[in-house]
């Protein structure tokens, strides 16, 4: 981090990163469709248009490769376990189960649970991996590890700016942030990190309607 300068091109570009944020956060969108197309717009498709009209970087997509699978899953599965690792822990000495939030028909019906894990999370995960790993881990490369920081960093801004949201409608994405930025810079792949990230959020929601069928028995 030591040869690293704040030139007018990076200080942009991290002004450019914290508006996409505070627009996707303030945003007046009405209904579930608008909320998605704005997440998409300043989360998606103006981090694209900025990497490749103003910065000329490598295409994001290009992020999203095979690589060395057989090691990639190495790294996915070490990620995925330490997070689960560390949710278990969050679940035993907060009260986040009480609050974690899942709409009934989630928790009550096995097809719509699948219907909302593999559209609704999917997506919304798909978005985060693009912006965070893909765009500003992407931009931040030349610090190396650090990028994994800076990611998380940019994360928690965002958290603040959602600060008038209870930590458990966040609370999944907060912990695997950390483990998916170092996923994606092992892999060299947001694709990885994507999956680990799409299989924590199922873990966990699929252990909530456990805990609390559990607790209805």
């Amino acid at each position: 981090m030591q040869n690293i300068k704040i030139n007018k091109q990076q200080l942009v570009t991290i002004v450019f990163i914290v508006c996409c944020l505070a627009g996707y956060v303030f945003f007046p969108a009405n209904g579930n469709f608008q909320y998605k197309t704005s997440f998409f717009v300043f989360l998606a498709v103006l981090p694209f248009l900025y990497n490749k009209y103003f910065l000329k970087k490598e295409n994001l997509f290009k992020r999203i490769k095979v690589g060395r699978w057989k090691k990639n899953i190495q790294y996915l599965t070490i990620g995925l376990l330490l997070a689960l690792l560390l949710m278990g822990i969050v679940f035993k000495f907060t009260d986040v189960i009480g609050h974690y939030y899942l709409p009934k028909n989630v928790k009550a019906d096995f097809w719509v649970f699948l219907w909302y894990e593999f559209s609704g999370i999917a997506f919304m995960v798909a978005v985060y991996e693009m912006f965070f790993r893909g765009f500003v881990m992407n931009y931040f490369a030349d610090t190396q590890k650090w990028s994994i920081l800076i990611q998380f960093l940019f994360f928690c801004v965002m958290i603040m700016l959602l600060w008038g949201l209870p930590y458990w409608f966040y609370i999944v994405y907060l912990i695997f942030t950390p483990f998916a930025g170092w996923i994606a810079y092992k892999s060299d792949s947001i694709l990885y990190s994507f999956i680990g990230q799409w299989l924590f959020i199922i873990f966990i929601d699929a252990a909530f309607i456990a805990l609390v069928a559990n607790k209805q028995a």
